[in-house]
């Protein structure tokens, strides 16, 4: 009898035991398959990051050679663009292109853009910068606080024209000025380079990309997106500007690549010129050789800097 009770007592220990041991294996299988799944949950995680990172890029850098392509042919007059960086994000991604303008040999900090993107590519752009309207004639660039410059199509009708020749003899001497010039009608690009005088320095010519008619009194133009052909030729301008474009048929080659149904209307008035209006810089004396002469139709002050 006593050896049967040791024996049940011996029985009761080991069951307690082997459920001791069976508790103890799950725990560790269970801290092993949490420890495997976190394990595999980070890898699967840092590994849709990379892919993500590295898909998002590579639509980046497409989305930026595309900006850049139209960037030669249309943006805000006299400027140049540099991407600074791409941010990406869950399946989208941001690009940071910062705006300058060249006024003689002086860089202007213009805007920041941000041009955001998806999967499809570009989606839309945002701006640091916005225009007020002092009255008809001024728009201000906000934060520069410097004049907006304002161009006239020639083939539209305008209910008044600006005149800021008039307004030079205002400035002192040691400033360099920014001057839009639209012109009475279209011109080539060789026809402007000899009509313009020789102390005012072209930095950008204004393609006409508009449709023959207004059937009302149309705006002045004063946008971001403008079609024109960035030559500089101040050393400033000419050492940031990457657009090289030198002739009308060098512009069409490129709008074709980006907006074909421009390029076929823009190619019939290639014969009759397609500049319609330029910007110039230079001193005050300089820029008042343009004063009475015949192709101004209206002229519009921009930026002004500094000599010294």
């Amino acid at each position: 009898m006593k050896e049967q009770n040791e024996d049940q007592l011996e029985s009761v220990f080991d069951d307690k035991l082997l459920g001791k041991t069976l508790k103890k294996a799950k725990r560790v299988t269970l801290i092993r398959t949490i420890i495997i799944s976190a394990t595999v949950c980070i890898l699967i995680a840092f590994g849709l990051i990379k892919v993500n990172t590295m898909w998002i890029n590579e639509i980046g850098n497409k989305t930026t050679a595309q900006l850049i392509q139209k960037d030669a042919i249309m943006k805000s007059p006299n400027t140049v663009i540099r991407t600074e960086t791409i941010d990406t994000g869950l399946l989208k991604g941001t690009i940071k292109r910062e705006v300058f303008k060249i006024v003689e040999d002086k860089i202007i900090p213009w805007e920041t853009q941000n041009a955001h993107f998806g999967l499809k590519g570009f989606e839309s752009m945002s701006f640091s910068s916005y225009r007020t309207i002092i009255d008809d004639n001024t728009h201000i660039q906000i934060p520069t606080g410097e004049r907006s410059m304002m161009f006239f199509v020639p083939q539209y009708k305008y209910k008044s024209y600006t005149n800021d020749l008039l307004k030079l003899t205002e400035y002192p001497n040691d400033k360099y000025i920014e001057l839009g010039i639209s012109f009475d009608k279209n011109y080539t690009l060789d026809e402007v380079k000899k009509m313009l005088p020789k102390s005012v320095h072209p930095m950008w010519y204004w393609v006409n990309g508009y449709s023959k008619e207004y059937d009302d009194w149309a705006e002045p133009v004063s946008g971001k997106w403008m079609y024109g052909i960035y030559e500089p030729s101040s050393r400033v301008g000419k050492a940031m500007n990457s657009s090289e474009i030198k002739s009308e048929s060098d512009f069409l080659n490129r709008l074709k690549k980006v907006y074909k149904n421009d390029y076929e209307e823009l190619k019939k008035q290639q014969k009759d010129g397609l500049i319609i209006g330029v910007v110039v810089t230079g001193t005050k004396d300089a820029l008042l050789e343009l004063d009475d002469k015949p192709y101004v139709k209206a002229s519009s002050l921009g930026a002004v800097v500094d000599k010294y």
